[in-house]
C-alpha cells in the first residue's frame, strides 16, 4: 500500500522488480495529485463536524496515511505534530481550487469519474468523486477487489486505499456507478469493535459480531484485524443495495430533490433531509432491508441496527422493535413489516419536505419552516 505523505511502505519480505517500480510511481503520482484535492476539501470543510467528529476523523486519517494498523500504537507527541502541520496546510489550501487529474498525458477535471476510471481500470484501480454530507467534496483511489454490472449499474468493490480526505463513507454512488469501499467500512468495524468492548450492555454489537466469530472479551489483535477485515469484505455487498435503494429513490422522487438539498444551509434541516432519504433508500424494495431480509443476513441486520444512529434513529424506531422481537422469536415477516412502515413514514416525510421547499422562495426560511412543521414536532 502507498501512503502519499510517507512515498511508499512495504513490509520486508517484499521483492520489487523495475515494472512493479515503474508502476508504484505512477500510483504515487496520481495518489498525490487526488491527496491535494482531498486536502482542500478538508480545508474547506472541516469546520463542519464537532470538534470530537473532528479529531476521531484526524485520528484515522492520521492511522491511514501512516499505515498505523487499528491496534498499533499513536504517538501523542507525533499525532500533535501532524494535526499541527494539517492545520497549517489547510489553511494554506482553503481557498484554492481543485486540481485537475493528469494520467497518461491526458487532463481530467477531478469529477470527470467515469473518463477517469476509463484510463485507471487498465491498472486495476477505481477512482472516487462525489459530496457528501453539507455537500463537502470528497475523493478517494484505490485497487479494485471486483467489478460487476447490476441493474444497470457498474459495481465496484474496492479494497487497499492510496489517497481519501477525512470523509469515511462505505459506499458512494455516482451516476450509474456504485463503490462500495472496504477499507473504510473495516475501520469503522474496528471502532464498533472498541465500543463493544468498553459497554456494559453489549446488544446487537455482540449479537452482530458473534456471527464471525468475535466476542466482547478477544483483545485487539492482528488476528482480530483479519477478521473484521473479512466482515468488512462480506458486508461489503449490503452496503451496494443501500446505494441501489438510493438509485431507484432517487428517480421516484424526481430532480427536484437535488435542488432541495442544495438550497438547504447546513444545519439539523439538512441532516434530517438526509436522514430521511437514507431511510427511504433502506426500505425500499431494491434497499439494504430488503436484501437482508430476502437472504436472511442475521450478520448484516445485526450491523445495521449498531449503524443506525441520530435522526434516523428517531424516524425508523420501528425496525429498533422489531429487532428486538426478531431476536425472540427468529420470525423474519416482522422485520418486513417494520421495512414497509419504515418506507411509508420516509416517503411521506419526503413529499412533506418537498411541498416545503416548493412553496418556499428563501433559503433560510426554508430551513426554519422545515424546524417548526416537521422538527419541532418530532425531535
Amino acid at each position: 500500500m502507498i501512503y502519499p505523505d510517507q512515498g511508499f511502505f512495504f513490509t520486508p519480505s517484499d521483492k520489487i522488480s523495475s515494472e512493479d517500480i515503474i508502476m508504484m510511481t505512477d500510483i504515487q503520482s496520481l495518489a498525490c495529485q487526488i491527496k491535494h484535492n482531498c486536502n482542500i476539501s478538508d480545508a474547506r470543510y472541516w469546520g463542519m463536524y464537532s470538534l470530537c467528529g473532528l479529531l476521531l476523523r484526524l485520528r484515522e486519517l492520521y492511522m491511514v496515511e501512516k499505515g498505523i494498523r487499528p491496534w498499533g500504537n499513536i504517538l501523542q507527541q507525533d499525532i500533535g505534530e501532524w494535526i499541527t502541520g494539517r492545520e497549517n496546510l489547510w489553511r494554506e489550501l482553503e481557498d484554492k481550487d481543485f486540481g485537475n487529474i493528469y494520467i497518461n498525458g491526458d487532463v481530467y477535471g477531478p469529477f470527470e469519474v467515469e473518463k477517469i476510471n476509463a484510463e485507471l481500470e487498465k491498472s486495476g484501480l477505481v477512482y472516487g468523486a462525489g459530496y457528501g454530507v453539507h455537500m463537502k467534496p470528497s475523493f478517494f483511489i484505490a485497487d479494485i477487489i471486483s467489478k460487476e454490472h447490476t441493474n444497470g449499474f457498474t459495481v465496484y468493490i474496492t479494497g487497499s486505499e492510496y489517497a481519501r480526505d477525512l470523509s469515511d463513507y462505505p459506499a458512494m454512488l455516482q451516476d450509474r456507478t456504485i463503490l462500495s469501499r472496504v477499507n473504510p467500512t473495516s475501520l469503522l468495524l474496528w471502532g464498533k469493535f472498541e465500543e463493544m468492548r468498553s459497554r456494559k450492555f453489549k446488544g446487537a454489537l455482540a449479537y452482530a459480531f458473534s456471527h464471525y466469530g468475535i466476542t466482547p472479551d478477544d483483545e485487539p489483535t492482528a488476528e482480530i484485524d483479519e477478521k473484521i477485515c473479512r466482515i468488512a469484505l462480506s458486508e461489503a455487498e449490503t452496503y451496494v443495495h443501500h446505494e441501489l435503494g438510493e438509485a431507484a429513490e432517487g428517480e421516484k422522487i424526481g430532480g427536484d430533490w437535488k435542488f432541495f438539498l442544495s438550497s438547504l444551509p447546513d444545519g439539523r434541516a439538512e441532516l434530517f433531509a438526509r436522514a430521511v432519504k437514507d431511510i427511504l433508500s433502506d426500505t425500499s424494495e431494491h434497499g439494504m432491508l430488503k436484501h437482508i431480509i430476502q437472504k436472511r443476513k442475521e450478520a448484516s441486520l445485526g450491523f445495521y441496527i449498531v449503524f443506525l444512529g441520530g435522526l434516523r434513529k428517531i424516524i425508523f424506531p420501528e425496525i429498533l422493535n422489531a429487532f428486538q422481537q426478531f431476536i425472540e422469536t427468529g420470525g423474519w415477516e416482522v422485520l418486513d413489516n417494520a421495512r414497509n412502515a419504515g418506507y411509508k413514514k420516509a416517503e411521506a416525510y419526503a413529499e412533506r419536505l418537498l411541498s416545503i421547499f416548493r412553496r418556499q422562495t428563501d433559503n433560510t426560511s426554508l430551513a426554519e419552516s422545515i424546524e417548526n412543521k416537521i422538527l419541532s414536532g418530532l425531535l
